[in-house]
């Protein structure tokens, strides 16, 4: 009983696809995303000054702001919070 070797039927060809750049690092999306915060931080400061100096601003406005700061400030912090978690588990490893 002969066993034939097992042969391609056709080489595989190329997907076409071209190599993709390489993806952003860890530096580049923490400094995007604090960038945002920082935006959503001066976006509720201009409304809340805005609103202390007088201007037509619309209280519901301001007040979303705010709160919309508080959230992203929150998630960063816990966000943090883990990332240093993470760390200090990675050093109490034993090699």
């Amino acid at each position: 009983m002969d066993i034939a070797p097992i042969q391609s039927q056709r080489p595989l060809a190329q997907t076409g696809a071209t190599a993709a750049a390489p993806a952003a690092g860890f530096a580049d999306l923490l400094g995007r995303a604090l960038g945002q915060l920082q935006a959503i931080s001066d976006n509720a400061d201009a409304k809340v000054n805005a609103l202390a100096a007088g201007q037509d601003v619309e209280l519901h406005d301001v007040m979303l702001a705010v709160e919309t700061e508080s959230l992203a400030i929150s998630l960063a912090t816990q966000l943090r919070n883990k990332a240093v978690e993470a760390y200090q588990e990675v050093f109490r490893m034993q090699i």
